[in-house]
């Protein structure tokens, strides 16, 4: 089955499950700099609820429905996605071939863990330092409530842990803080992520690669503006498996 039709199948592209009502509210919470929204990324400021409908556009999101349905569906085209994946393998082959530094981290590990710990052990193979800057470290991120996260890296991926529990986290501030860590943007030559984690990144210039759901359009609005060219829109909360064809296509270097 060729890529594009596995991500119709499976619903990582084609028409998602994810309404056309939360696409467009989250576009709105965007512009309005809902930090939920952001993922640390700056381009909200001077941005309108048409930038972000063109930027989701531009990455093959139809969010057109009946009028009036508040249960419609936005449809990702399955052949835009598909390109979209190979221009991710087109950036990892090409830190794979310098030997490059990389972090590669998610706020979305119950679904996407094992796609990037994939890419990290294959990134390794081919000779790149993979960072995992504070993960020794305890309670190193302020996360909502007043609690305090610690990083930890699975099999080579950084996830935000709170009294032993994976977060779900947009927010950018474990990235801002392995960035401080890592003293800037200067040591890295790829991220690999989503959510906050690769908004703190593009935000910084650092070359990214991304997934972004169709209600995340902080990513897309950032690729709009030519800050980056690795975001791929997919259904982002799909059973782990789903994801394996995606891996297979962005390894195939």
């Amino acid at each position: 089955m060729r890529l594009d039709q596995h991500l119709a199948a499976c619903r990582l592209a084609g028409r998602v499950a994810t309404p056309v009502a939360a696409c467009t509210e989250n576009a709105r919470r965007l512009v309005d700099g809902d930090p939920d929204c952001t993922f640390g990324l700056s381009d909200w400021q001077d941005a309108t609820y048409e930038d972000v409908v063109e930027a989701l556009e531009r990455c093959g999101v139809d969010l057109s429905g009946p009028p009036g349905d508040p249960g419609a569906l936005p449809r990702i085209d399955p052949a835009v996605a598909a390109s979209a994946i190979g221009r991710q393998r087109r950036l990892l082959a090409r830190v794979a071939a310098s030997k490059g530094r990389v972090l590669l981290a998610t706020g979305h590990a119950f679904a996407l863990l094992p796609h990037y710990a994939a890419i990290a052990r294959a990134l390794a193979a081919a000779g790149c330092q993979v960072l995992r800057p504070l993960d020794a470290v305890r309670d190193t991120v302020r996360v909502s409530g007043g609690r305090d996260g610690s990083i930890r890296f699975f099999d080579g991926v950084g996830s935000l842990v709170v009294h032993g529990d994976l977060l779900h986290s947009h927010r950018p501030d474990a990235m801002q803080a392995m960035l401080d860590e890592l003293g800037g943007r200067s040591g890295l030559d790829l991220v690999v992520g989503d959510h906050g984690f690769a908004g703190a990144a593009v935000e910084a210039g650092i070359p990214t690669a991304s997934i972004a759901d169709v209600n995340d359009p902080a990513l897309p609005l950032a690729q709009l503006r030519g800050r980056t060219d690795g975001v791929v829109v997919l259904d982002d909360g799909l059973a782990a498996s789903a994801y394996e064809p995606v891996t297979a296509a962005v390894l195939a270097f």
